[in-house]
């Protein structure tokens, strides 16, 4: 499956959880229709099925992600699921490394820290279309990059979001987006293994 698909499928994912009323139903159908592997294509169809009104969509994403009333909130935050709370530096240092490597710069009136799963999930997206578009030079630079945020970053941080969502019933529409985070993690490694083959 090609990197610009996957970096795609990355930035969709970023826009689900930064933005609460997104209206993606459009962009998901345009992308299954790109005929992506089946562990991805499967949660893609289950988020175009269910998708939401976008009012609706806004009300689900602020019940799970910002203000639960009967359940545990679900942390969009990777500190809070590796270190149990908030702006953890364990966690936001080596990531702020991955950044600046990348000479990505987060809006500075930006109120969302930068562990926030849509952030990370964009910058893969980023990383992922630098390791198509740049220089060999940039492209290898950008694809360690990349392998450091999936592996060191947001392989345990969505498995750790989907199993939450799970426990609080999100709907299918959430559940589907967590489920597609999951299983596109291990397709960009696997993208990106070949890719460093090409470039040795």
């Amino acid at each position: 499956m090609t990197l610009a698909l996957l970096a795609d499928l990355a930035q969709v994912l970023a826009e689900v959880f930064l933005e609460p009323d997104a209206a993606l139903k459009e962009g998901l159908e345009e992308l299954l229709a790109e005929g992506p592997e089946p562990a991805l294509a499967e949660p893609l169809h289950r988020m175009v099925e269910h998708t939401l009104q976008p009012q609706e969509q806004a009300v689900e994403y602020t019940r799970l992600f910002l203000q639960a009333k009967d359940t545990d909130v679900v942390h969009l935050f990777e500190s809070a699921h590796a270190r149990g709370h908030l702006m953890a530096p364990e966690v936001l240092a080596p990531l702020q490394a991955i950044y600046d490597e990348a000479d990505i710069s987060l809006q500075e009136d930006l109120t969302i820290p930068p562990d926030h799963l849509g952030l990370e999930l964009a910058c893969l997206s980023f990383l992922l279309g630098q390791v198509i578009d740049g220089d060999s030079a940039e492209s290898a630079r950008c694809l360690t990059l990349a392998q450091r945020l999936v592996q060191g970053h947001l392989r345990p941080f969505t498995t750790a979001v989907a199993e939450q969502l799970q426990e609080v019933a999100g709907l299918p529409y959430y559940l589907a987006a967590l489920d597609l985070a999951v299983s596109l993690l291990p397709a960009v490694e696997q993208a990106l293994v070949g890719t460093t083959n090409q470039l040795d």
